[in-house]
């Protein structure tokens, strides 16, 4: 049963607001550089040399295969372990709090994911596109960013998406680092209510709305750059 004493509280939907805030800031951080890393790791399978392929492809087996739980307790309590990391930049960087290590974390998870979803969608990018635009007087690096890297990206929106989503959802694991995100904010106060019930049942009514909301921001988006008249803008 819900506790209307807790609903009632402002303390309590402060607390929501905050939490979403810090959720926010987690999976767009994360997503943001983990984008970034994983285009290098992609961009090491497709264009690197055999010792950069096998760095990424190790890279990528390794962050895919590793829990996000344990990746986090390794970074939040066996790095600061490390005496030498004490007072260096990657210590004031990384793990000068909670939060900083939880986006560490999911971007370096993320990176593994997001390098294998955008290395397939260069691939998907037919070679003769880069042809013709070194055809016509383009650079490759031009053609690259202006026909390869457009091409890909909007092949891949419907994965980026989901990968988001997840994020989203992967985020309330950093609460146990005592990330006060849109899961461990609200789940506190149920403490101090002895009801840790009614938080619960709010908190997964906001998931669900963000998840949401975000599926229909993808959708949009894909709608929107969608070549007219091709199976993808029929099938958003």
């Amino acid at each position: 049963m819900l506790n209307f004493t807790i609903l009632e509280s402002s303390a309590f939907w402060w607390a929501v607001l905050e939490g979403l805030g810090v959720t926010l800031g987690l999976t767009g951080l994360s997503m943001v550089f983990g984008f970034l890393l994983g285009g290098l790791l992609a961009a090491m399978q497709v264009y690197g040399g055999k010792p950069a392929r096998l760095v990424a492809r190790i890279y990528i087996f390794v962050f895919r295969g590793v829990p996000l739980l344990i990746l986090l307790f390794l970074a939040y309590y066996g790095l600061p372990r490390i005496a030498w990391l004490r007072g260096s930049v990657f210590w004031d960087l990384v793990l000068v709090s909670p939060f900083r290590t939880a986006v560490f974390v999911l971007t370096i998870n993320n990176a593994a994911y997001l390098g294998e979803m955008i290395r397939g969608g260069l691939r998907m990018v037919p070679g003769g596109l880069l042809e013709a635009a070194t055809a016509i007087g383009m650079t490759r690096t031009r053609a690259f960013f202006r026909v390869h890297a457009p091409l890909a990206l909007r092949s891949i929106l419907g994965n980026l998406g989901s990968e988001t989503i997840f994020v989203v959802k992967a985020s309330a694991i950093t609460s146990v680092i005592t990330v006060r995100d849109l899961l461990g904010g609200p789940t506190v106060l149920g403490k101090v209510f002895l009801d840790p019930l009614t938080p619960l049942l709010v908190v997964g009514v906001v998931y669900v709305l963000l998840v949401q909301i975000i599926d229909f921001g993808t959708r949009m988006l894909r709608a929107h750059l969608s070549v007219p008249g091709s199976s993808q803008s029929h099938h958003v």
